[in-house]
């Protein structure tokens, strides 16, 4: 072998040799990274700790008002029992805030504006609507309570802690080992979850991006929400002990010794933002009658105007620890009687007397009855609330202060920073001090769930809430119909000056903007307004009644007719059809029976005879849509010449009527066309009859006037003749029929049964009716109405049977002390020499369940113009100099082409799901008032051999398009930048109090319109 060749043979030896001797980097070298809170993972909705963990649940929230004792009570009865079945763990109780979700209710409201009209140039088109509506609604500041619940699993030992440390190791070697503790613990976990999952708590884990929330909420305590919170990627449930640097990063706490607050610094897009924040503590409490005197503890700070924050520990005690102490208290006090009677030969204190009777009355609880509402528990409760300085702060503590006295005592403690973390879930207790001890009934009296819920997020926007919690109200009129399968019939009760006429106007104009076609019968006239805005008048038309032409209110025109194409989705079309055909003709003959003895003087009218000579003639003329009334006075005529003589006098007393002005409207021109043939498909039409006089509310019959009597017949016929409208138009539409007066309308028959018909027919033609009236008791006295109302709004209501009859349209309790609420619905302001122009209170039944104080709000800039001319308190100042005002000429809807829309900034919106077209058609009853009636008995007309009396629901109406959107932070009105960080910025703080603009003016917050920031 050669020397060359030994060299080469050397030298992959001498190269092996140095590569083992050279060792890589590897990750030994890398820190350990030991988060600042005392969480080391979260697995689903399982945080662990160190020593625990603890299962973290999202409970629903629990209707409080206007609710009986006896449902209060088994509510707290039911929290308890869950309480005392968690016997022996610990529980973590948070409640915070999460700001009303804006955007979202944007996008869905837009997506549910369905047939909108088009923009009309120079006036308020769509898109400023709807920006408009974020802008007011972002500036209210409301948010929506949020209330999670951790309960301590199991804890966790040596081996847990150590295969956690080497999960990095484990994971690559024996991934099943990483995960064995969770799945030991699967079995509780599903214990737990089914145990909160009952009625009282009803509570279901908490999400990947609740636990995200709570954990922001939590480590950045008093800084202003997020508008907008990243979705967990990917649906990721698993964060990793590094993974929590997401919550902690970024933000930072201090306190100065013996500060009141503690400071909390963090970012927010990129800005420094600081708040301060103090911590309270639930101290020494009194007796609370709950549900009898008192609210829910907890609810208290709800009645706030700024955003409060709850931690609670607690721990619920097992019997055997409870019985113990309670043996080694006993033995104190027994003791210490005994050192006054044998030592000292004198009489005990009364309170040691006190102490022993409430330790045996403890023991006696916890040995007999229900242990789990009898089991012991004890805990600490501590608020925080925060301020842009520290004045702010000490000032919002000292109001929680003043909100629980003096039936409770908030203490304000040092080591503000040690208990601010007591918020973050994991963290150990600051102290023991103020510790609260006390049944489970007790700490479920809390019922920290208790809030407003009332309304739907996808309709507009009429108000918000004015109970212990405030929060928007939005509603929509048609998901009753489209989703819920329910009836659109709504009561509007209140008495003078209550804001009936104001509601009805905001609903009207919010819902036309959004689609929806309305017909109004407002007899004063003040809803007439709304045709001459510029956005509607396009599409609006006022028909004054007393001014139409003559026949207009024709008693057989204004029942319409029915189209086939209405019952093509029956079973038998042509059967449906012909069985409404002749159910319209009896309504025709019944509604010109009571019109015709409605003109007659009362002394006349009351003759038996009267009535029959009149059903004759009636029955001879028919009920087609062709006739007249004029024709039954000729028939009468006819049969005076046969020998009927009181024939001949009713004829007399009808011709003498029909020679007054307003009688005219009721017979017919037959040298001219229908006037109410033409132009149907206006989105607004406002009937009134200014200037008639109806009688006053609940004076008898007898006692009214011509003028009188024939204007309640009036009111009658416009009544028919504004539900006309509903079945002109695609039964599929969204429709509208408000009814002003309707006191009257409920003390004639055919007024009776045009309230029974709309409110039967409003599903399957797809109808919101709203009927307003001063008592409730006029509407309760139709029969079946309580039974198929949906949602009911009423103001205030001072007369006691009234209230009664008020609660019980809204299905609430009565006897129990809501009455006097009603009378205090819309204080009346104390100046006199001021006008009433507060914001009108209602109550509001939304018809699925939820019932709550509401406040209408039309307060918003972009709607100041709709604000003036829904107003109808007089003032002289209003009168024009010039002459009478100028209206604006209808133009059909058709006929105006739409302009182009603006550019909004935003992203587009996707289709809304269809909700309502695939859902099988249920019958509807024959009207019980129609079914048997004496009168139409008499007619004959009403036989049915074919058993054609059976209707059918129609479907839901299709839906189309949306438009675009601005984003939350495109409105620039999230506040939550302190003004002092940027020069540029000037926002509002979203944690101030409602109603406030922390000295900001409109023009400093908002930018003005086209001038959003990109």
């Amino acid at each position: 072998m050669s020397r060359g060749d030994a060299g080469r043979d050397r030298r992959p030896k001498e190269r092996a040799s140095r590569k083992r001797g050279r060792a890589l980097a590897g990750d030994g070298g890398l820190p350990t990274y030991e988060p600042d809170i005392a969480l080391r993972s979260i697995e689903g909705h399982l945080t662990r700790t160190g020593t625990q963990v603890m299962a973290w649940y999202r409970l629903a929230a629990q209707a409080w008002s206007f609710r009986s004792d006896s449902q209060r009570e088994v509510l707290i009865r039911q929290i308890a029992a869950q309480l005392g079945e968690l016997q022996g763990r610990w529980l973590h109780l948070r409640v915070t805030t999460r700001p009303y979700p804006v955007h979202m209710w944007a996008e869905s409201f837009d997506h549910n504006a369905l047939g909108r009209m088009p923009d009309v140039a120079g006036a308020l088109g769509w898109d400023g609507f709807l920006e408009g509506e974020q802008r007011h609604l972002m500036g209210l500041s409301m948010s929506d309570k949020e209330v999670f619940l951790g309960i301590e699993v199991s804890g966790r030992s040596t081996l847990d802690r150590w295969v956690e440390r080497a999960a990095p190791v484990l994971g690559k070697l024996a991934p099943a080992a990483v995960r064995a503790e969770i799945a030991a613990l699967s079995s509780e976990v599903a214990h737990l979850d089914a145990l909160v999952a009952g009625t009282g708590l009803d509570a279901v884990p908490a999400s990947s991006d609740d636990i995200a929330w709570l954990m922001h909420r939590s480590c950045a305590l008093g800084l202003p929400a997020p508008r907008t919170l990243s979705v967990v990627p990917g649906g990721a449930h698993r964060w990793e002990t590094e993974d929590l640097a997401a919550f902690t990063d970024g933000v930072e706490m201090y306190q100065e010794p013996y500060a009141p607050t503690v400071q909390v610094v963090g970012r927010l897009r990129a800005q420094t933002v600081s708040r301060n924040v103090a911590v309270l503590s639930l101290g020494l409490m009194e007796g609370l009658r709950i549900p009898e005197v008192d609210d829910p503890w907890m609810q208290h700070s709800d009645r706030l105007p700024f955003p409060v924050e709850w931690s609670a520990r607690i721990y619920v005690r097992r019997p055997e620890e409870v019985a113990g102490e309670l043996q080694r208290q006993m033995g104190k006090v027994r003791s210490q009687i005994r050192h006054y009677t044998h030592d000292h030969d004198l009489d005990p204190p009364m309170s040691l007397s006190r102490q022993a009777d409430r330790v045996l009355e403890v023991e006696d609880e916890l040995t007999s009855g229900l242990t789990q509402l009898n089991t012991r528990l004890y805990g600490w409760w501590r608020i925080a609330v925060s301020g842009k300085d520290e004045a702010e702060a000490v000032s919002r503590a000292q109001q929680v202060l003043d909100v629980y006295r003096p039936k409770v005592q908030i203490e304000h403690p040092e080591a503000q920073y040690r208990y601010a973390r007591e918020f973050i879930p994991g963290e150990p207790l600051a102290s023991t001090a103020y510790r609260r001890r006390g049944s489970v009934m007790w700490a479920a009296s809390a019922v920290p769930a208790a809030t407003a819920s009332v309304g739907d997020r996808r309709g507009i926007m009429i108000g918000e809430t004015c109970t212990a919690t405030r929060r928007p109200v939005a509603w929509d009129p048609w998901l009753a119909q489209e989703v819920r399968r329910a009836s659109g019939l709504t009561a509007v009760v209140g008495g003078l000056g209550s804001g009936k006429s104001f509601l009805t106007g905001l609903i009207t104009y919010k819902t036309l903007r959004a689609g929806a076609r309305w017909t109004l019968l407002d007899p004063s006239g003040p809803l007439a307004q709304l045709t001459r805005l510029p956005e509607l008048a396009p599409f609006s038309r006022h028909i004054n009644l007393l001014r139409a032409d003559p026949g207009i209110l024709n008693p057989y025109r204004v029942v319409a007719e029915p189209r086939p194409e209405h019952f093509a989705d029956e079973e038998d079309p042509e059967r449906a059809w012909r069985r409404e055909r002749s159910l319209a003709a009896a309504t025709r003959r019944r509604l010109v029976l009571d019109v015709l003895t409605g003109l007659l003087p009362y002394d006349v009218a009351r003759i038996p005879h009267t009535r029959i000579v009149l059903l004759r003639a009636v029955r001879e003329v028919g009920g087609s849509p062709d006739r007249h009334p004029g024709q039954v006075i000729d028939v009468l005529r006819r049969h005076a010449r046969d020998g009927e003589d009181h024939a001949g006098v009713v004829a007399d007393f009808l011709s003498e009527r029909r020679e007054l002005p307003q009688a005219a409207l009721l017979f017919p021109d037959t040298s001219r066309d229908d006037p109410w043939q033409a132009d149907r498909d206006y989105r607004l039409t406002v009937l009134t009859m200014q200037g008639m006089t109806l009688p006053r509310p609940g004076s008898p019959r007898e006692e009214w006037t011509d003028a009188e009597a024939l204007a309640v017949e009036l009111l009658n016929l416009a009544s028919w003749l504004t539900q006309r409208t509903i079945y002109d138009a695609d039964r599929n539409l969204r429709k509208g029929v408000a009814l002003d007066e309707t006191h009257f309308l409920s003390q004639v028959p055919t007024g009776k049964v045009l309230i029974d018909r709309l409110a039967r027919d409003s599903r399957k033609f797809n109808v919101r009716a709203l009927f307003a009236s001063q008592l409730a008791g006029d509407l309760l006295r139709v029969s079946g109405f309580a039974s198929l109302v949906n949602a009911v709004f009423v103001g205030r209501t001072d007369d006691e049977e009234a209230q009664a009859e008020a609660l019980r349209l809204l299905k609430v309790p009565t006897g129990v002390g809501y009455e006097q609420m009603l009378g205090t619905l819309s204080p009346r302001p104390r100046h006199d020499d001021k006008p009433d122009d507060t914001p009108r209170q209602f109550i509001f039944a939304d018809g699925h369940g939820g019932v709550e104080k509401i406040r209408i709000d039309l307060e918003a800039p972009h709607l100041e113009h709709v604000r003036e001319a829904l107003d109808t308190n007089p003032d002289a100042n209003r009168i024009s100099v010039s002459g009478a005002p100028v209206t604006t000429p209808a133009v059909h809807a058709s006929e105006r082409p739409a302009p182009a829309r603006p550019v909004v900034l935003g992203r587009p919106v996707a289709p809304v799901v269809d909700l309502g077209d695939d859902l099988d058609d249920d019958l509807v009853p024959v009207p019980p008032e129609l079914e048997g009636d004496d009168d139409f008995d008499d007619l004959d007309d009403l036989d049915d051999p074919d058993g054609l009396l059976v209707d059918r629901a129609g479907r839901a109406a299709a839906r189309n398009g949306g438009t675009h959107l601005r984003h939350d932070e495109d409105l620039d009105l999230l506040g939550d930048v302190d003004p002092g960080m940027d020069p540029d910025l000037d926002l509002d703080d979203a944690s101030a109090p409602a109603g406030t603009s922390n000295g900001h003016s409109a023009e400093g917050r908002i930018p003005a319109a086209g001038e959003a920031r990109r």
